[in-house]
Order: structure tokens, then sequence, then C-alpha cells
């Protein structure tokens, strides 16, 4: 069993792999910013009105918190590929250390 994350691109593209990123930083409705760790973080969902009026991340801890995240980009490394950067416009939602069990059931043997 091993760790994967998910890009999942606003026009519905997604991508498998790691998010390199050791943090994301969030400045919240509370006035403050809060930085957590991507290994803590479930959930990032980037605002896209009206949907998602304001950038979101989801905690392990259940944690919930709406603002403004900090920074341009996420690096990301899809697997077996070398890392790229991708810019947070192009993103919808990153899935985090979701639990990969091989091959996909559909995927031909």
């Amino acid at each position: 069993m091993s760790w994967r994350d998910l890009v999942i691109g606003r026009n519905g593209d997604s991508l498998g792999g790691k998010v390199l990123d050791p943090s994301f930083t969030i400045t919240t409705g509370f006035g403050q910013a809060l930085t957590f760790k991507t290994g803590n973080i479930y959930w990032v969902h980037f605002r896209r009105p009206p949907q998602t009026p304001e950038d979101e991340i989801w905690t392990a801890t259940d944690d919930r918190v709406r603002g403004a995240i900090r920074g341009r980009a996420v690096r990301f490394e899809p697997e077996g590929q070398k890392a790229i950067s991708i810019p947070y416009t192009a993103i919808h939602t990153l899935i985090v250390n979701q639990v990969f069990s091989g091959r996909h059931s559909l995927a031909p043997r």
C-alpha cells in the first residue's frame, strides 16, 4: 500500500503523483494566516466562484478553513515524470494523502 496525491484540473483532467510543497498557508476569515503541513491535509479546494467562492483547506483533524491560500502554484511530481509547477488557477482540487492500492480495477491486465 502506498500514498498518492491527485490534482483535479478545472477542465476535469486529473493527474496522480505527489505534492512536493511541504505546507500550505491560508489567510482565514479569522484574520490570521494559518499554515498546515501537507501531510495533515486531505483536500485543498481552490477558489472558483460560484461553486467555491474562497479557497478551502480540509485537514486530517477535521479542521475546515476558508480564505485565500498564499502562493501561485503547486509543485507536483506526476507518477513516473519529472516535477512540474501547476498554477493554482488551473486547479479545482488537490486530494492529498490518500491510500493507493496499486492498479485501478478497470486497468487492463
